[in-house]
């Protein structure tokens, strides 16, 4: 939803003096999908409210009546300048458990609950437990030293995100590229599994598939979205090369936004890489960014 959003409006957001992302956000191994936002450019891009709206909708828990996320959460997001999202499954789930890293300006933060207490054990990182019932299924929230990083666990994640955030992990950590206003990094034997049974044919043709990035990003008045694939061997690219173009041509003689989008893809191969580019400006960036922001919708 985020990269949606983001592609919605087509000015380009002013230049940013912050210092660049830390090397090595503590993100924990084992994630299928990993997810980074850049929260200023999506404030530059669509206004302070409608930005705010848009993070609230993304972690209102669905679940109950509540009409956003908790206060806590509601108040770190107002407070960030990035944001990543991480789950460890990409398994069909009413609400997959994740983790969420903010980036921010936390000093001021309160519990969001005069009763709670933050707990440390000396080490300079901080955590909160929160109710079992809690916003997209967190259990505790871990506040870093230098009260720049916050970090959300749900029940199954919490023990490795610990374990990350205390520099104990030495397992390989699947990163989004820190380059652009959304980017997103993804295993892709999940994916390929869970859609195997519905389209055979087509996930066999990407059996080789070891990696899957993309970035979105501003530029002039366009949107450039960039996707890379990479496979096993030269030819499994070629081979998956083939079979993206047929679907590009099919994609772009349906109506509105899919067929807009799918009208500016560029596909090319090189070695063991498959890359998708698109630049999205003029009729074609209105007709996405109608979509998006839901004043009209086809496919």
């Amino acid at each position: 939803m985020l990269m949606l959003a983001l592609l919605g409006c087509s000015s380009p957001p002013p230049p940013s003096a912050r210092a660049p992302e830390p090397v090595g956000t503590p993100l924990p191994p084992g994630l299928d999908l990993t997810l980074r936002a850049d929260l200023a450019s999506l404030r530059a891009e669509l206004g302070q409210e409608l930005a705010r709206q848009v993070l609230r909708d993304a972690f209102s828990d669905r679940a109950s009546a509540e009409r956003g996320p908790p206060p806590l959460l509601d108040s770190a997001l107002d407070r960030s300048d990035v944001l990543w999202l991480g789950f460890p499954s990409l398994a069909e789930q009413a609400q997959p458990e994740n983790v969420l890293l903010l980036r921010g300006h936390f000093a001021s933060l309160g519990s969001g609950d005069p009763a709670a207490r933050w707990s440390g054990d000396g080490s300079g990182l901080a955590s909160l437990e929160l109710p079992e019932n809690g916003a997209a299924g967190y259990v505790r929230v871990y506040r870093a030293p230098g009260d720049e990083l916050l970090a959300w666990a749900s029940r199954s994640t919490r023990d490795t995100l610990e374990r990350a955030l205390r520099s104990r992990s030495r397992e390989q950590v699947m990163r989004p590229p820190e380059r652009g206003a959304v980017s997103v990094a993804a295993r892709p034997g999940p994916l390929l599994e869970r859609y195997s049974v519905r389209y055979p044919e087509l996930v066999e043709r990407f059996r080789g598939l070891r990696r899957v990035e993309a970035f979105a990003e501003p530029s002039g008045s366009a949107w450039r979205a960039d996707l890379t694939l990479d496979f096993d061997t030269p030819e499994q690219a070629r081979e998956a090369s083939q079979v993206a173009e047929r679907l590009r041509e099919v994609m772009a003689q349906r109506a509105c936004a899919v067929g807009a989008l799918a009208r500016t893809l560029s596909i090319t191969t090189f070695e063991r890489n498959l890359r998708v580019t698109a630049a999205l400006l003029g009729p074609e960036l209105d007709v996405v960014r109608s979509c998006v922001l839901g004043d009209g919708c086809c496919a």
